[in-house]
């Protein structure tokens, strides 16, 4: 429940009520007692331990290339072996009143790792399992082959039958909550690999908003802009600029195959969040936002969710759930709206920026230094309103003109 009476933030999976949607995503958050410490002391709804493996495939540290509200690229990060991770979540369960996802991988056809490391981590107490097709960090084939292998994580996810086995391998073993993480490269394989795992018994699923991997940018010298790291690989892209993949990948399964939906990959504000829920997500996975902000992004989040359900009138969030999926269509029934951008001319400093856009013929200054518009010229794009800096700029549809009743004789 919400902290404050009559608002309900509370989401489930199977038989597991978090408090709220905001997970925790799996990543350098989640990887010490004392972090996830912070981030249930923070009021996160729940935590995903980070990516484990029956043996690490290869050590790594975290480097990255960041650039605050944009992008985290990340060639190279730690993971857990099974007993380290057996212990963490041992100790969290032990001593924290926070839900546990336990995020782990191995290669698709190594079954007998995967029922290993699911019956530990029953063991060990996990509240939740969210088997890892997803993370794109393990492929550590040539890149000028072009052999596809399976090294676990993203190289399954293309594959809705080996992700369903999985999927029912695991749902013999225990009735938890079973939430994979999922990111294949096509949408076809993301709702046949949805619809297959709902199938085969999964309780959720765990949607990661694209691009999935890149490249830095270089130096002067041509050595990558990444420190402390000889060789670069590819590595995985996170933080703002997967937001609205986000969206998109939450919607397409929300729409299609019924089952709830994690969604995560860029949400950085409470407004994010209300969006991917709109979208049709139960709930959010957070990491990037943090790893700029601090822990206390996630009180704002909160709080800025309650301000909004409070502001509506509403109590609950299911109640905005999937609000938003009337709207997403196919391009051959979108309908045009005829329109111009309007100037609101008290407002204008007259800066001129919104002149700059190299394919609108529509906007000129007049002599007193005010942007104006010819409606007749204008389509209505909507490139000039997010140039301008003190929001003079709005949209209007037009008037239609008024045709004259001719009278009956």
């Amino acid at each position: 429940m919400s902290q404050r009476s009559g608002l309900n933030l509370s989401v489930r999976f199977g038989d597991v009520v978090l408090k709220n949607p905001i997970a925790i995503a799996s990543g350098p958050l989640t990887d010490k007692f004392t972090k996830i410490a912070a981030a249930a002391e923070a009021g996160a709804g729940a935590v995903s331990l980070k990516l484990t493996f029956v043996s690490v495939p290869f050590q790594s540290q975290m480097r990255t290339f960041s650039l605050p509200g944009n992008v985290i690229m990340s060639p190279t990060n730690k993971r857990l072996g099974i007993q380290q991770a057996e212990e963490l979540m041992r100790r969290i369960k032990g001593e924290l009143d926070v839900p546990m996802f336990a995020n782990y991988s191995a290669v698709g056809g190594a079954r007998d790792e995967w029922e290993l490391m699911t019956e530990r981590f029953l063991d060990a107490g996990t509240d939740l399992l969210e088997p890892n097709f997803c993370c794109p960090n393990l492929d550590t084939s040539d890149p000028r082959s072009k052999e596809a292998e399976d090294h676990g994580g993203a190289s399954i996810a293309d594959h809705p039958d080996v992700c369903a086995g999985l999927v029912a391998t695991m749902r013999k073993m225990t009735d938890r909550p079973i939430v994979p993480k999922i990111m294949p490269s096509t949408r076809g394989a993301l709702l046949k690999g949805c619809e297959a795992m709902r199938q085969a018994g999964a309780d959720g699923v765990h949607v990661v908003g694209t691009p999935a991997s890149g490249l830095p940018p270089l130096l002067d010298d041509g050595t990558p802009d990444m420190p402390l790291l000889e060789g670069i690989p590819q590595g995985s892209t996170n933080g703002s600029v997967c937001r609205y993949a986000t969206y998109l990948s939450v919607a397409q399964v929300a729409q299609t195959v019924d089952i709830p939906v994690i969604g995560s990959g860029g949400l950085d504000t409470w407004h994010d969040v209300v969006d991917a829920i709109m979208w049709g997500a139960t709930g959010v996975g957070i990491c990037s936002a943090i790893m700029w902000n601090g822990w206390e992004v996630v009180g704002r989040m909160l709080t800025g969710i309650e301000d909004y359900l409070e502001r509506r009138g509403l109590s609950s969030l299911d109640e905005i759930r999937g609000l938003a999926l009337s709207n997403f269509t196919t391009p051959d029934k979108v309908a045009l709206v005829d329109g111009h951008a309007v100037v609101d001319e008290e407002i204008c400093i007259g800066c001129g920026r919104c002149l700059k856009p190299g394919h609108c013929e529509a906007i000129a200054m007049t002599d007193d230094d005010k942007a104006r518009v010819d409606p007749d010229e204008c389509i209505g794009c909507g490139v000039c309103r997010s140039l301008c800096p003190v929001g003079a700029i709005s949209y209007k549809v037009k008037e239609k003109p008024e045709v004259a009743e001719v009278p009956a004789r």
